[in-house]
């Protein structure tokens, strides 16, 4: 009989691709790093858009400068170990949680 919490078993809470980091945590692949990364790049670049739109050179400067920052992370992440890589995609993934939070989504 096949034990389906066996070990061989995928886990259904845990991303494709990643594996458990020394401290217990999930460790985040690659990829998933990458693709989360360039969501909140994606963020940023629409933020550019709007305040472009509106004339608010102060927010643009900021975005800009912001914006840089988080390509250099993702082309950082091309070098980064498992646990620098699990780091960067916690930090983006609660970044991109808080500029969600304080920006209304665009309606459809």
């Amino acid at each position: 009989m096949h034990d389906s919490a066996s070990p061989s078993s995928p886990d259904p809470q845990r991303p494709s691709g990643s594996a458990p980091a020394p401290d217990g945590d999930t460790a985040v692949g690659y990829e998933a790093a990458r693709e989360i990364v360039g969501t909140v790049i994606a963020w940023y670049s629409r933020a550019l858009l709007l305040a472009r739109r509106a004339g608010d050179q102060q927010r643009l400067e900021e975005l800009k400068a912001q914006r840089q920052k988080c390509v250099e992370d993702q082309h950082r992440l091309q070098d980064a170990g498992p646990e620098e890589t699990t780091r960067i995609a916690t930090d983006y993934a609660a970044r991109l949680k808080e500029l969600e939070a304080t920006e209304p989504r665009p309606e459809a």
